[in-house]
């Protein structure tokens, strides 16, 4: 998602000459993307396109609700007619308040540059918040959903017992040995196994 800031009086930033804030940033977070560390902000530039140059200057990002904690960077000076690419993405996302989310929320992401107290831009983002669950899609979070596999989860060792005792029924051995064999075979079959106890349980899809 990337966007620019806004300007003029509609946005409450101080008249002309105005700079602007170029970021990528991601669409939706959940509590896996802290785990798996994915970047807020993808990249970020400030634009100067006047001809007029600007010193002392602090960009500042918060978010509501409290989701990332609140970062700020000092600029010494941005030159006129010149694009400044800021190489500190780093942003920490709050793991408590994603963790605690058990319903999908929006939220905003917020960068505002400074300079002795004048707002130079001003750049909203509305962003998605997910559940702690919850699996943003493949536009947004292809690289996520293998996070979203728990091989400890108590369930999963009903379902290898049950896939066990279905080898056994049809008079193959029952250990799950996986690769071990080294037989593609015996892999299909342990596979189908897993498979035939899953549509076992009659599980239904639930929006």
């Amino acid at each position: 998602m990337e966007t620019s800031s806004e300007t003029g009086d509609a946005a409450g930033i101080s008249a002309a000459p105005v700079i602007e804030v170029v970021a990528d940033i991601a669409a939706s977070f959940t509590y896996a993307s802290f785990q798996n560390a994915i970047p807020v902000i993808r990249s970020i530039a400030l634009n100067n396109p006047t001809q007029q140059g600007f010193e002392k200057c602090t960009l500042e990002l918060t978010s509501n609700p409290p989701f990332l904690r609140a970062k700020s960077w000092t600029i010494d000076r941005i030159v006129a007619g010149d694009r400044l690419p800021l190489s500190d993405r780093k942003i920490d996302l709050d793991a408590g308040y994603l963790a605690g989310l058990n319903e999908a929320e929006r939220g905003e992401i917020t960068l505002r540059l400074t300079s002795g107290g004048a707002v130079l831009a001003e750049q909203r983002v509305a962003v998605r918040l997910l559940a702690r669950d919850e699996w943003g899609g493949v536009v947004d979070m292809a690289q996520l959903l293998a996070a979203f596999v728990m091989p400890n989860d108590p369930a999963i060792a009903g379902l290898l017992r049950s896939a066990a005792e279905l080898l056994a029924a049809h008079g193959h051995p029952s250990s799950l040995d996986g690769y071990q064999s080294g037989n593609p075979q015996r892999a299909f079959m342990l596979a189908a196994a897993i498979y035939s106890a899953i549509a076992g349980l009659s599980l239904h899809y639930a929006e």
